[in-house]
């Protein structure tokens, strides 16, 4: 069943030869800065970031898209990808088109557990400061850096509490089929688990599918910037 539901996006992704989503991107090298309490206890305070910013599907101006922010933790054991997208942040699963890159609200619409935390936690990240009214990734590309963002987790219901910053210093000038593949199944540390458990492999396979429809590497990533591209 889940290889049946990786075809749809490998065909859709081998139609338009991109990204099922996503497929329009601008990234940046930066630090994050990880507050103490939540976060593995392998993961150190600061930790070198790789992040691409997209719109879901590259709306014109004024008109509003789902945005994403894919965060690269690299870690000595290996990256760590966290993919958050705009969504309805009291219900946290709920996709939401925002405005513009200003007013984002940015979540993981999956859970993570840790070895500190084994409750199910959502992870967030809010834009602080200067950052373009418009959801135009060429805009944001213009502007540059440094974008900062806010970290926060939350459970189910309830505050969100801050978990850090992220601080993305510098564009890393590279054409869409060239951008880092980011997938936060196959990249994540041993100690952190995705839920609810059974969502995984659906997820797994939606990502799988999609790089293979465009014939791009498998996911798996060894270094802050792989060669091959990979958001479904």
């Amino acid at each position: 069943m889940h290889t049946v539901f990786a075809v749809p996006f490998r065909a859709a992704s081998a139609l338009r030869g991109a990204r099922v989503f996503h497929p329009h991107g601008v990234l940046f090298e930066g630090e994050a800065e990880l507050t103490p309490g939540w976060w593995p206890r392998s993961v150190p305070a600061r930790v070198p970031v790789t992040a691409r910013l997209s719109g879901a599907v590259g709306t014109p101006d004024g008109v509003p898209d789902i945005l994403g922010l894919a965060l690269r933790f690299s870690l000595e054991s290996g990256p760590w990808d966290l993919l958050l997208a705009t969504l309805h942040v009291p219900t946290r699963a709920v996709l939401l088109p925002a405005r513009g890159w200003s007013t984002a609200r940015y979540g993981s619409l999956m859970a993570y557990r840790t070895n500190v935390d084994l409750a199910p936690r959502w992870i967030f990240a809010l834009p602080e400061g200067d950052q373009p009214s418009s959801t135009s990734v060429r805009e944001l590309a213009r502007r540059g850096g440094p974008l900062v963002f806010s970290l926060h987790v939350a459970a189910a219901r309830g505050p969100l509490v801050p978990a850090g910053r992220v601080t993305l210093e510098r564009e890393v000038h590279a054409p869409d089929d060239a951008q880092p593949s980011f997938d936060p199944v196959l990249n994540r540390p041993a100690s952190v688990e995705l839920w609810p458990r059974w969502l995984v492999p659906f997820r797994r396979d939606a990502y799988r599918g999609s790089r293979t429809g465009r014939g791009a590497a498998d996911g798996s990533a060894k270094s802050g910037l792989p060669t091959s591209a990979g958001t479904p």
